[in-house]
This record gives structure tokens, C-alpha cells and sequence, in this order.
């Protein structure tokens, strides 16, 4: 066993068939399938350093220490990666997002991929995709996307255990390289964090078993609109799926609203570009008030003008479908 400095970055991804409602809360397993696109840019940073000298791991996040809930997470995944290692060698470990917390754009996602793949090489680990994904699902459930690039499928699994419960790509980026524009709307962190959320949805929402039957019928719909590079086809079923599962949480009691004025704006906004002006584009919404928005490459300059234009949008942030976590030498 070799331990030694390891970084990693993993990107944030957007979910085009979301992920919200779980059959274990443990260990992060989802009641249905989902299907993503990994961002180029967009994510997390982070340092692992095996240090036998501490008794605990410990971290830091933007230089502030983290504790409670997230350290606990933390602890999940490290525990894993020392039982693979056979150490019980703890890890200091600092992370930098460049993509807002708790803002509905996936940062715990990107977090926990970059965690798990730093971690591993760290620790002198050798593992599969398939096992990074599920290591990384057990910190935070979409994490397991974020460890491919590309369009990427969660399989909800059936085992108890939630050695099915992994990702797989199913397009390269290259393969149908659309374009992102996220639409930053509101500051600072949601007052509802997605695990309570979710937690809530489930238990109180009347839409909620309805909501899981769709999000199946929904994966198999995107498959299609995929192979067939239809914009138009996935337009409708990814916004379709976004606007059920905001649905599903609104008459959650007491209702989740995650929205602002400005969400409803450029939803709005999307729609006439491509039911009016023939753009090529659609939206899609996380748990958060933010929009992010997919485009042909010819569209990109006026969907970003117009959604930018939005009251309420404080910025644009324009990217594209990239890779998957990955090392970074001398991070």
C-alpha cells in the first residue's frame, strides 16, 4: 500500500431526467433511473493527504472547516476507500468549488466525485468506473454521475446494498456536443437543503408515487431523443420531467418552492426563443431557483442575450458537456 497527496476536479452535472426520491437514505439509492450531461468547468477541486499524525479526518471547503452533517458524509466515503486500502489512516483534505452551494446547480455532486477520486489514488487504490461511481454515490446520490463525462445514466439498482446502483455514459461529449447556459438566479444557499427536501416529498407530496412512474417512462423517452439527436423530442421530455418533479414538491406540505421570479422568466423566455424565433433550446431545473439551459452551438450567443436579459438573472455562466472527474497533477 502506497499513501500519498492526490487531487482531483469533478464537474457539476445537470440532470435532464432528475433524481428525487430515495429507497435508502443511507446510502443514497434512488426509487428510479436517471440521465445527466457532465459540465465542463463547473465543479470541485480537491486535495486528499493520508496523514497518519490525525485521529480524524478532517476538511476544509473554500478555507472553512466543515462539521456536522457534511463531515459525516465525508466519513462515509473515506471509510470505504481505507477498507479497499486495508488502513485506517486518516486524511486531511481541502476542497474549492467554483460553482455556488446550495444554489440547485449540484455542488454536493461534484464534491463527492472529486473526494472519491482523489481519495482513491491517494490511498493507491486501484478501482473501476463502476466502483468509483458507487463510492462517490454513497457521499451524495448524483455524485455518481459526475464520475463519467459526457451523457450519463444512473441505474437505480435493486440490491440492498447498492452494488447496482451505478452510473454508466451513454454519449461521449463530443457525440452530441450542445451547448449550457446557466441562468444564476438568487445569492447565498437554499433554505431547504435537497436531502430534507426530498425527505419531505416523500413522505407528504399526494404527486409523489406518480411522480416515480414518470421519471421511468421518462429515461426511456430521453434514450430516444438521444439517439436521434432530436431537440425538439428531448425538449419535451426534459422540461416535462423538471416542470413534474417542481410540481411534485409544491404540494409537498408545507409546499417546497424553490423558484424565483426570475426562474419563471426565463422558462418563459426558452419556450418563445423556440416556439417563436425556430431556436434550438430548452431548460431544465435542479432543486434551486437557477435554470440551466441547452443549446445548439449556432443558438448560443442569442439564447445567452436573452436569458441574461432576464429581471433577476445576476449572471451567465456559459459552458458545455465535458469529462468526467479526473486527476490534476500538482493541485
Amino acid at each position: 500500500m502506497s499513501l500519498t497527496r492526490a487531487a482531483a476536479f469533478a464537474p457539476v452535472n445537470i440532470a435532464l431526467t432528475k433524481y428525487w426520491g430515495k429507497r435508502d437514505h443511507e446510502i443514497n439509492l434512488p426509487l428510479a433511473p436517471s440521465i445527466s450531461i457532465t459540465l465542463s468547468d463547473l465543479g470541485t477541486l480537491t486535495v486528499v493527504q493520508p496523514d497518519a499524525h490525525l485521529s480524524a479526518n478532517r476538511m476544509l471547503v473554500n478555507e472553512e472547516p466543515i462539521d456536522g452533517k457534511g463531515l459525516v458524509k465525508v466519513g462515509r466515503v473515506m471509510r470505504a476507500v481505507r477498507a479497499l486500502a486495508g488502513t485506517d489512516v486518516r486524511a486531511g483534505i481541502r476542497a474549492v468549488n467554483t460553482v455556488p452551494t446550495a444554489q440547485g446547480l449540484a455542488s454536493s455532486a461534484s464534491a463527492f466525485a472529486a473526494l472519491a477520486k482523489a481519495a482513491v489514488t491517494a490511498y493507491g487504490v486501484d478501482v473501476d468506473l463502476a466502483t468509483l461511481s458507487g463510492l462517490a454515490r454513497t457521499g451524495s446520490g448524483s455524485a455518481c454521475r459526475s464520475v463519467h463525462g459526457g451523457w450519463v445514466l444512473w441505474n437505480e439498482g435493486e440490491k440492498a446494498d447498492g452494488s447496482d446502483s451505478i452510473s454508466e455514459q451513454l454519449l461521449t461529449p463530443e457525440a452530441w456536443p450542445l451547448r449550457v447556459v446557466v441562468a444564476h438566479i438568487g445569492e447565498g444557499p437554499k433554505k431547504i437543503s435537497s436531502t430534507e427536501g426530498m425527505k419531505q416529498c416523500e413522505k407528504t407530496s399526494p404527486f409523489f408515487e406518480a411522480w416515480i412512474e414518470t421519471c421511468h417512462r421518462d429515461v426511456e423517452d430521453c434514450k430516444v431523443a438521444m439517439i436521434n439527436r432530436d431537440v425538439q423530442h428531448l425538449a419535451q421530455v426534459v422540461e416535462g420531467n423538471a416542470l413534474a418533479m417542481h410540481a411534485t414538491m409544491m404540494a409537498t406540505r408545507p409546499g417546497l418552492i424553490y423558484w424565483q421570479p426570475a426562474t419563471l422568466g426565463v422558462v418563459h423566455a426558452v419556450r418563445n426563443l423556440r416556439e417563436t424565433h425556430g431556436l434550438s433550446c430548452l431548460f431544465t431545473i435542479d432543486a434551486g431557483p437557477s435554470v440551466v439551459v441547452l443549446t445548439e452551438a449556432a443558438d448560443l450567443s442569442r439564447v445567452s442575450a436573452a436569458v441574461g436579459a432576464i429581471p433577476g438573472v445576476t449572471r451567465i455562466t456559459q459552458t458545455r458537456i465535458g469529462p468526467g472527474a479526473h486527476l490534476v497533477p500538482n493541485g
